[in-house]
């Protein structure tokens, strides 16, 4: 097995540490003669899906990627690996989100942060959402909440304040700026419906940002669908609560405002160019369709730990064995 870890210099968390992290991988394998692995710090965006699809098909060996990064860098070297026969992925969370690993339950977080766990760990097998030329392991937010996002994320880069703060404050406040949202066709495998919606949120994660829980009830990563909630205009009044519900789970708690769908496929149109973030890239588009492609990742994972959500009698869901 080949070990390729690919170092996003940007990442929120390595604040100038490449070199010290590169040392802290080299003092891992020394000792291991055995050992085959490189290393690549990225240089520009997408560096790391061309170099990651690169590598990997040039050796018939499986590949072991580690992301050290965070949403973008494993966005982009999932973008990579879906595909290939011969790969594993793995992430060494050092980004400001880190939304697939959150949803596992951020008290995990630790259990990727080794260098040891990640490669003993088995693969067990992951759903992403092709949409576009695009694989993604997280969601798509649409809309208002999407605005919302990327404001939320300029604040908290630049003035230092908690994030889901700032991502629930920036919605707020756009919400009240922009009452009446946008008119959406949807499209999936079995009813067509339209409407005017604020926000519309497309995900195969139970997270987002760091540690909002949107779709807590709901989305599974190894399920074979994507969750899709959908959210109308909310009058003042409560608006506040409902969004705060909603972050946390419960939007359950406003029918009226908020519905959930599942779906394997699904097409969204409207009239107005849309606002879209995927996995935290930022798209601008009129229409935009989406498939799940069922266990079509192996994703190294440390023993133990669950996939949140309940099935049909109540019980906690585990991760699939891997795609052998």
């Amino acid at each position: 097995m080949k070990h390729l870890f690919i170092i996003n210099p940007k990442a929120g968390k390595i604040n100038g540490r490449v070199t010290g992290i590169e040392r802290d991988i080299q003092s891992f394998f020394t000792g291991n003669s055995q050992a085959n692995y490189n290393i690549h710090v990225t240089r520009w965006k997408r560096d790391a899906s061309g170099y990651t699809l690169r590598y990997v098909t040039n050796t018939r060996e499986i590949v072991r990627v580690y992301a050290l990064g965070g949403n973008g860098t494993f966005f982009e070297i999932i973008n990579g690996a879906v595909g290939l026969p011969n790969v594993q992925v793995a992430w060494y969370p050092l980004g400001r989100n880190n939304s697939l690993l959150h949803s596992f339950g951020s008290e995990h977080l630790s259990a990727f942060q080794s260098f040891m766990n990640l490669s003993l760990s088995p693969v067990s097998t992951i759903d992403t959402i092709k949409t576009e030329n695009n694989y993604m392991v997280g969601n798509a937010l649409i809309g208002g909440e999407a605005v919302a996002f990327k404001w939320g994320e300029y604040l908290a880069d630049h003035f230092a304040l908690p994030r889901n703060h700032c991502y629930l404050g920036m919605g707020f406040l756009n919400a009240l700026l922009h009452r009446q949202g946008r008119h959406y066709y949807f499209e999936t495998e079995d009813m067509q419906f339209h409407g005017d919606y604020r926000s519309i949120l497309v995900t195969n994660v139970s997270t987002y940002g760091a540690g909002l829980r949107p779709a807590a009830r709901d989305a599974l990563i190894n399920d074979g669908y994507m969750d899709l909630y959908t959210i109308k205009r909310i009058p003042r009044s409560f608006l506040l609560k409902a969004l705060r519900d909603y972050t946390q789970g419960n939007y359950h708690k406003w029918p009226d405002y908020i519905r959930h769908y599942r779906c394997k496929k699904l097409r969204i149109v409207s009239n107005s160019v849309m606002t879209i973030a995927i996995d935290g890239e930022f798209l601008y588009k009129n229409s935009l369709d989406f498939e799940v492609f069922p266990a079509s990742v192996d994703f190294v994972c440390p023993p133990g730990i669950h996939i949140p959500g309940t099935d049909k009698a109540g019980g906690r869901l585990t991760i699939q064995e891997g795609r052998g």
